[in-house]
């Protein structure tokens, strides 16, 4: 604002300063006007006269112009002057203001660090009551409790009335004092008894050590008997062979039900399969049966009157599928059936009265469509005969209808006497008008049925508005609930100390029961020892029939290995014989062939004397003894059918 005064000021001065400039040409311009003089000379004298005047008026202007910008700079610096202490005394305005807005608000938080501490001294006050009377009744259940827990161990030691004093504490640090004293010797009670415990239990426990000594010894003197039972076992191997042959019988036996095992797996696996199979079957049976009662559903709230249906169950708790259990989703299905079908007989009956009030609506409209049009018709027939009785009455009531639409038209005595030659044209066009007139109102009344229809459902629109709003109010009642749930849990937690203080009661009983229990063990150990030796003797009998089923188990198992080892040996020994004969059947073919070519060559003696006796011996053609020869192959095969028969032996 301060620059704003300042250019208004200086702009004066300025516009000052133009008029004081513009001044002396006016005025040296008034001052040469010429005058018309006579003669040259005179004129000449006038002009110099003129222009002394006009020097003279030049060096006036001149003065003044130096005297106006003088004057102007002093303007110029009384402005700055006027500005600059303008400035200051806003500045020192704007300086007040702030220190009193500043006083203002420091005064107001001052108000308020006042109020603050009034609110936070009530606030420590209450504070202190309440912790006051929260020690009261804490010093009391301390007292209360320390009294009963020391009364329920009054069994194992007495202790004296009231809790332990101290000299050096009071009040509730002395309470505290007093329940920590004595819950050291409630404590150390207890671990006593707990010592006696252990030491009666460490006692049970090296007896128990002892005769588990003396159940090794026992188990020592066992297994000589059984190695004793081996070497009669060892003579018993006869019958262990005898009762092979039941074992591979057992054995085929326990094949035949494992096989027969494999097969039900088998099928209860193809069940299982079946069944998974089914499941996703009837779970989309499931699903549409629950689609089907939601448009059931839909259906029910469409036909009923207020748009709101009878309150059903819910299709999520009707149709709850169990993906495990086959039996409860058919039971699901039969179940979302039969609220189908009860679904299905409530819409039937309201769509059939839904029905029946809409046909009735229907019969009283037609009717009422036949009144109005045989109304109509009346109306015609009477404005037909009015016409025809009064043509200027008619011709005034068509004129007013027409303005009545919009159309300025007069008629005149020769117009009606013109109009009076077509009179039937003028009375069905008249009707005409009137019939549109009346379609005109039965569109209007349509339209008002529509826009009653629209705030009907306008009106419903603020019906469902007022719903949520309940529902509003119903979802705060709800906090409201939860505040007090919260508050009530609240109160709950404060019984929880009692609680704590309950349960540490039972501990204390737990642990006194313990230590009844262990007692009462020490006294059972030595049945339970008696129990311990049965069990291990049968045990151990049970380990002997294992370990013979073992042996016999092994000991067939090396047989069979033996008699493959033997087979095989046999198999490769009647090989290498197989191959020894086949040697020395290709070596005796090789001989009688050599033989035979031999005699060949002897065939020329068969022509002399003595060629009937040599042909009496045809062995002795080919140059063998028959005698040793058969004795010798008798000698081979028997050797060789010993050597085969040897490994089976």
């Amino acid at each position: 604002m301060a620059d704003d005064d300042s250019s208004t000021v200086l702009s004066d001065v300025d516009e000052d300063d133009a008029t004081a400039e513009s001044s002396p040409p006016s005025l040296s311009l008034s001052n040469h006007s010429p005058s018309p003089a006579p003669s040259a000379s005179s004129s000449d004298q006038h002009l110099l006269a003129q222009l002394e005047e006009a020097r003279r008026a030049r060096d006036a202007s001149e003065k003044a112009l130096k005297d106006s910008e003088s004057r102007l700079n002093r303007l110029k610096a009384f402005a700055q002057d006027v500005i600059k202490k303008r400035d200051e005394a806003l500045r020192l305005k704007d300086d007040a203001l702030s220190q009193r807005d500043e006083a203002v608000r420091s005064q107001s938080e001052a108000a308020s660090q006042r109020d603050d501490a009034l609110r936070l001294k009530d606030q420590v006050s209450d504070q202190l009551q309440s912790l006051q009377s929260e020690i009261a009744t804490l010093t009391q259940m301390l007292t209360s409790g320390m009294e009963k827990i020391s009364g329920k161990i009054s069994a194992y030691r007495t202790f004296p009335d009231g809790l332990p004093k101290s000299q050096k504490y009071t009040g509730l640090p002395a309470v505290a004092y007093g329940v920590i004293k004595r819950a050291n010797e409630i404590v150390e009670e207890l671990l006593h008894q707990v010592e006696l415990a252990s030491k009666s239990r460490d006692q049970a426990r090296e007896s128990m050590e002892q005769r588990n000594y003396e159940i090794a010894i026992e188990v020592s003197e066992l297994e000589a008997k059984i190695s004793a039972l081996r070497e009669e076992v060892s003579q018993k191997e006869s019958e262990v062979e005898k009762l092979a042959g039941s074992v591979a019988e057992l054995e085929a036996e326990l094949s035949d039900l494992r096989r027969f095992g494999d097969e039900a797996d088998k099928k209860a696996r193809a069940l299982e399969a079946k069944l998974d199979s089914q499941r996703p079957v009837f779970l989309e049976q499931l699903n549409f049966l629950s689609k089907l009662h939601e448009e059931i559903q839909d259906i029910d709230k469409v036909v009923s009157l207020d748009g709101k249906s009878d309150d059903t169950e819910p299709t999520s708790s009707v149709f709850m599928s169990n993906e495990v259990d086959s039996d409860e989703n058919l039971k699901v299905l039969v179940d979302g059936v039969k609220s189908v079908v009860e679904l299905a007989g409530v819409a039937k009956e309201k769509v059939r009265d839904k029905m029946e009030r809409r046909n009735g609506e229907v019969k009283s409209l037609q009717e009422k469509v036949d009144a109005l049009v045989e109304q109509k018709k009346h109306i015609g027939t009477l404005l037909r005969s009015v016409l025809l009785s009064n043509k200027s009455e008619v011709l005034q009531v068509a004129e007013e209808g027409l303005r009545e639409a919009g159309i300025e038209l007069k008629l005149d005595g020769k117009e009606r006497s013109s109009l009076g030659e077509a009179h039937d044209d003028e009375v069905y066009t008249l009707a005409g008008a009137l019939g549109n007139t009346v379609k005109e109102s039965q569109i209007k009344i349509i339209e008002l049925q529509h826009l009653v229809e629209a705030l009907r459902a306008e009106s419903s629109l603020l019906k469902a508005r007022l719903d949520a709003q309940t529902k509003e109010i119903n979802q705060q009642k709800l906090q409201i609930k939860d505040l007090e749930e919260k508050e009530r849990i609240a109160n709950e937690s404060v019984e929880g100390l009692m609680m704590d203080i309950t349960a540490a009661e039972e501990e204390i009983l737990r642990w006194k029961a313990a230590a009844e229990q262990e007692a009462a063990a020490g006294g059972a150990v030595e049945k339970e020892f008696q129990s311990q030796i049965l069990a291990l003797q049968k045990e151990l009998e049970d380990r002997k029939q294992a370990m013979l089923e073992l042996e016999n188990k092994l000991k067939f198992k090396e047989e069979t290995a033996a008699a493959a080892m033997a087979a095989r040996e046999a198999a490769e020994k009647s090989l290498k014989l197989a191959d020894i004969r086949s040697t020395r059947l290709r070596q005796r073919l090789e001989e009688l062939s050599r033989q035979v070519e031999q005699s060949d060559g002897q065939s020329s003696s068969l022509t002399g004397p003595s060629g009937v006796r040599y042909a009496c011996w045809p062995w002795q053609w080919l140059g063998l003894n028959f005698v040793r020869y058969n004795g010798q192959a008798e000698a081979l095969e028997s050797s060789n059918e010993m050597e085969l028969s040897e490994p089976l032996i």
